[in-house]
């Protein structure tokens, strides 16, 4: 059943049914057939140009309401400098920017933005806002996905972050990002993306108020983009990490997702990905040790280092690690670890 691809049926009773340990195996088999042993991830950076965001997702703890005194905006030299100073010091090869919806913002900010850190760090490739950022803004601007994205890559936007993709099922949204779009909206932008020349990667928030059907579901949907445009690079499951957020507050959700699940998310999505996409071990949201056992259930990429990253931190995650932290994960599953760039080119073994 792994060797030939699953059904959504298949996948559903898998995930219900099939214990830890079975889909561990045939996920991590299947990974080595499709992938080898190598473990790979990038060097870089995360700067947020702003956390004004009026999305009010009940998920998130980074955001601030326009007029709050935490609220900030950073001149696009400000992160054009960031972005040379970790490129210089810790060799970073990626800048992962986004912010949410800030409502002040106009089309010639990101102009300057994208323009500057070329300038400061052109050998820096831009990774930039989510799909969920591209709809609001070509929204406020008066102007199409396309249009937007076309001005963000002649300014220099190299591909896109997979954020925002949160659960695809509308009923799931509608309690965890109801103001954001919708899911078939969040494909349509990737889509579009992928047209322009822009890749992506994709990720799926579990971990709240969604079901095993509805995880099964989202991850179909990433396979059948890739296999329309071919333009993701990886396939990021993100674990929510509830602290300080309004689901926290409210009681809807009590604690992350056990461990048990984790496994579960990831040995499924290599069972159903098979060799269309890379999987992630997203070790900021799951922790170090955790990500090195789910390198063993499926996923063969530790995303990156992600220094500076404010997001999830602000629930509660783990903040960021070095190349050789993120080696050592690897190595501790018996992998072979490998920093890459953004689009997946292995720049050396480690």
């Amino acid at each position: 059943m792994a060797l030939r691809g699953l059904s959504r049926s298949d996948a559903l009773y898998l995930m219900r049914e099939a214990d830890i340990f079975t889909l561990a195996q045939a996920a991590g088999f299947l990974t080595q057939k499709f992938f080898g042993d190598v473990v790979t991830f990038v060097n870089n950076v995360v700067i947020n140009y702003s956390n004004i965001c009026v999305a009010k997702c009940p998920i998130c703890a980074f955001y601030r309401l326009p007029g709050h005194r935490e609220g900030y905006l950073r001149k696009p030299e400000e992160v054009a400098a960031a972005a040379e100073l970790f490129a210089s010091k810790y060799g970073v090869t990626e800048l992962h920017i986004n912010g949410g919806f800030n409502p002040f913002l106009t089309p010639e900010y990101f102009d300057e933005l994208f323009r500057a850190v070329k300038r400061r760090a052109p050998h820096v490739v831009i990774k930039g806002p989510t799909m969920a950022e591209v709809a609001y803004y070509a929204d406020l601007w008066r102007m199409s996905v396309r249009e937007v994205l076309s001005r963000w890559k002649d300014a220099g936007l190299d591909a896109i972050s997979g954020g925002g993709a949160e659960i695809f099922a509308e009923e799931v949204r509608k309690v965890v990002s109801p103001y954001k779009i919708s899911g078939e909206q969040w494909l349509e932008v990737a889509k579009i993306a992928h047209e322009l020349g822009i890749p992506s990667n994709a990720t799926m928030l579990y971990g709240h108020v969604e079901r095993e059907e509805h995880a099964v579901d989202h991850i179909f949907r990433v396979r059948e983009l890739q296999e329309r445009t071919g333009g993701l690079l990886l396939f990021i499951p993100v674990k929510f990490n509830p602290l300080n957020t309004e689901l926290y507050a409210r009681g809807v959700v009590k604690a992350p997702a056990p461990s048990t699940y984790d496994v579960k998310v990831v040995a499924i999505a290599r069972l159903i990905l098979q060799d269309k996409l890379k999987v992630a071990a997203y070790w900021l949201s799951v922790g170090k040790k955790l990500a090195s056992t789910l390198l063993l259930a499926g996923a063969n990429d530790l995303v990156g280092t992600m220094y500076n990253e404010a997001v999830l931190t602000s629930a509660g995650a783990k903040h960021n690690a070095s190349v050789e932290e993120l080696a050592a994960i690897a190595r501790e599953a018996g992998k072979t670890p490998a920093l890459r760039d953004t689009f997946h080119r292995i720049l050396r073994q480690l």
